[in-house]
């Protein structure tokens, strides 16, 4: 087999990219979420959303136009995520937050459409639905954190938090997404403007609401597609 073929777009199937997504996506979340608040985390950070993006365009987006756009994102993305190491301005990180929260809501369009559409539910879908069900952790994560650039005292913050470190303005805001996105609610950083009010409470629905209408309709898939033994994930 020639090396040009190995290495073409097409050799990468999408249960290998959604499993090599699903990986990093909680390897990033772990690695932010426990070592954010150092510099090799942060780095860590960044090296692991790389993937992720990388990732992404491998396991979800076949479509010839479709693929343009999420090359453009993750080029422009890819690019920022860098610059932004080596240059740590305002501007610069509140571009890149939006960058990514594009991506990941572009991505995570695509995938639900994959996660619903008819056919038989498969591994790859299961894994699709996990992923998309953690891209909505992600995709609040940055709508917190770009209204905490932009907005003063968006959240009250826990004690001792260093509120001009973004570093770790990040790390307690991805935190916060997923312990709303559960709806465990700690209370140890809490909404303080009706903007971020209001985003913990669509996330806190959307998040109840999925599992329910996933769950729904992966039992319905399953019943009008049965799986056939010769027929493996």
């Amino acid at each position: 087999m020639k090396m040009t073929k190995l290495l073409s777009w097409q050799s990468v199937t999408p249960e290998s990219g959604l499993s090599a997504l699903l990986i990093f996506v909680l390897a990033y979340l772990f690695v932010v979420c426990t070592f954010g608040d150092f510099s090799l985390g942060g780095l860590v950070g960044r090296v692991l959303f790389s993937l992720v993006i990388i990732a992404g365009l491998a396991a979800a987006f076949r479509q010839r136009w479709v693929r343009t756009l999420a090359i453009v994102l993750a080029v422009v993305g890819l690019g920022l995520i860098w610059l932004e190491q080596i240059h740590h301005g305002l501007i610069l990180s509140i571009l890149n937050a939006f960058i990514g929260m594009i991506f990941l809501l572009f991505l995570f369009a695509t995938l639900i459409v994959q996660v619903f559409m008819a056919g038989p539910v498969t591994a790859h879908r299961i894994r699709g639905a996990i992923v998309v069900y953690l891209m909505m952790g992600g995709m609040w994560s940055f709508f917190y954190y770009v209204t905490a650039l932009t907005i003063p005292h968006a959240f009250n913050w826990p004690e001792g938090l260093v509120v001009g470190d973004r570093q770790q303005v990040q790390q307690i805001l991805t935190y916060f997404s997923f312990t709303t996105l559960t709806t465990t609610g700690f209370g140890d950083v809490t909404p303080a403007i009706p903007l971020t009010r209001s985003l913990a409470m669509f996330e806190s629905l959307a998040g109840q609401l999925y599992l329910v209408v996933t769950l729904t309709r992966l039992v319905s898939l399953s019943a009008i597609y049965p799986k056939t033994p010769d027929k493996p994930d």
